[in-house]
């Protein structure tokens, strides 16, 4: 395994997650639910983004690097139609629940 990302905001590594399994990558989120706690150093509480194989990094790095660079999703908020939580237009799923945005 091997890192792709480390970030503060849980979104992020969301929308790159989801990019980089849709081409075919497996993902690993660490950290995802310490974020926030004082008692936690921040340097062993950022979430991070892991892919499985290392033979595919140089192909997330890629897909990273688009996503870095692609212009900001324009449209609403959505309500998920699962478990009602609202989602910036960027996400195609649910962070909570991980239905498919409608």
């Amino acid at each position: 395994m091997k890192i792709i990302l480390s970030s503060p905001n849980p979104g992020e590594i969301a929308q790159l997650r989801d990019m980089l399994e849709s081409g075919g990558i497996a993902c690993l989120m660490r950290n995802e639910m310490s974020a926030g706690y004082s008692e936690i150093p921040l340097s062993e509480s950022t979430p991070e983004l892991w892919i499985q194989d290392e033979q595919k990094y140089v192909q997330a790095l890629r897909i990273k690097t688009a996503w870095q660079i692609s212009a900001p999703v324009e449209g609403e908020n959505w309500a998920c139609p699962t478990c009602g939580e609202n989602s910036e237009p960027q996400f195609t799923s649910c962070w909570k629940c991980g239905s498919t945005k409608p």
